[in-house]
């Protein structure tokens, strides 16, 4: 039997959609580690790498978060890609917005 976790919009995830978004938001913070230590064309990429990990986990208006959340959570991806395609963007402000998010994502 598959158990599924109660979300704010009333629609459940099951436990392995729940253990593989967990690993995909494990995979952000560690990448986000990496920032500090690449070089600008590095820190570009891993910012990609970490919006498209975003993007996937982020749930469609109306699927397992409340609308309040779920616009906090769109508007949060929104200043991530304007920041990841900056001519030179702020790593330090990206790392604080990312992690925002993916704690956002990783709330039951």
């Amino acid at each position: 039997m598959i158990l599924q976790a109660p979300t704010d919009s009333g629609v459940r995830r099951s436990n392995p959609e729940l253990a593989a978004s967990a690993r995909r938001l494990d995979a952000v913070r560690e990448i986000l580690r990496g920032l500090e230590t690449a070089t600008a064309a590095g820190q570009q990429h891993l910012m990609m790498k970490v919006l498209g990990l975003l993007r996937k986990e982020a749930p469609a208006p109306d699927h397992w978060v409340g609308d309040r959340q779920w616009k906090k959570i769109a508007t949060a991806l929104e200043r991530l890609t304007h920041e990841a395609n900056r001519l030179a963007p702020d790593a330090d402000a990206f790392k604080r917005q990312a992690t925002i998010v993916a704690d956002a994502l990783a709330a039951p």
